[in-house]
């Protein structure tokens, strides 16, 4: 475990996915990410990477050939080299390998990058097409899991809203029970403040089209806390928590890409969202959360 702090939080990952698996409030105690409790989601905050989602019937083709990967792609469940370190920051790395290129045709160097800054964590992406030939086509993105507030009897969050700024209709786009995006059903909602319940996730994730000025904003009223999300360079965002189960954590998650549509070919150059870079070209993604906790 690789631990990174300041006056204000301690923040512990882990080499496995380069893992986020706490962030606690100094002053408090207050844990604000989900333990990984296995009877609910045995994850804190898993890194998607190469894909986002799921692939129709678990398959791309590329060059011809058929490849297999599960949902969210193998990043997750790789080990990462610690990199570099200070007090305040962390950075990792994974580079493709023979393993990789079993399920994914591309040779690459990811990234991950940590740094502490006052009561926020700032996360980027760094991916490398170290190729001089062949264009890397990828998809990244963030799944945090942050603890939020329950109603004992009942199980139902407590008082715990999402709210988009800057208000307005946001596209959102519907999840198939395969985990596909239904494109054709895709529409705007109005995102206001909001307070969730369980139900909200009978049909999986909610998953919205945003932009670079887009936030998120988590309120969890009893325990005093406000969680912000500023995505950078991820067009979309992910917010899940299971169903049925009742768990008491919300994850928001920003990604570049989604899960194919119900439509999709199948070949991996024509995905949905997939994002395409050129030979020895570096791209960069990231985000930040911002923690604030009532004394």
């Amino acid at each position: 475990m690789v631990t990174i702090e300041n006056e204000h939080l301690v923040v512990q990952i882990k080499l496995k996915g380069a893992e986020i698996a706490s962030i606690q409030d100094k002053e408090t105690g207050h844990e604000y990410i989900w333990q990984a409790d296995p009877a609910y989601w045995n994850r804190h905050s898993p890194v998607l990477f190469p894909i986002v989602g799921s692939l129709k019937d678990g398959q791309m083709v590329f060059a011809g050939e058929t490849y297999e990967m599960s949902r969210h792609g193998f990043a997750r469940d790789m080990e990462f080299t610690l990199q570099n370190q200070t007090d305040v920051s962390a950075s990792f790395y994974l580079k493709s390998s023979a393993t990789t290129l079993e399920k994914y045709p591309f040779e690459f160097s990811f990234q991950i990058n940590y740094i502490l800054q006052g009561n926020t964590v700032t996360v980027s992406y760094e991916v490398l097409n170290p190729s001089s030939e062949t264009a890397l086509y990828y998809s990244v993105g963030a799944h945090p899991a942050f603890n939020v507030s329950q109603d004992e009897a009942t199980e139902e969050f407590d008082r715990v809203s999402l709210e988009f700024i800057p208000e307005g209709p946001y596209s959102r786009l519907p999840l198939t029970e395969d985990g596909l995006i239904n494109a054709t059903a895709s529409k705007y909602e109005r995102m206001d403040k909001t307070y969730l319940t369980h139900d909200d996730f009978k049909d999986d994730a909610l998953v919205y089209q945003v932009n670079q000025k887009t936030e998120m904003v988590l309120r969890d009223e009893p325990a005093g806390v406000t969680i912000n999300v500023n995505p950078s360079h991820m067009e979309f965002v992910g917010i899940w928590s299971p169903y049925p189960k009742r768990a008491p954590f919300v994850c928001i998650e920003p990604w570049t890409g989604i899960a194919d549509t119900t439509q999709a070919s199948g070949e991996f150059a024509e995905k949905y969202s997939i994002l395409q870079l050129a030979p020895n070209d570096l791209a960069t993604h990231g985000y930040t959360m911002t923690f604030t906790k009532d004394v």
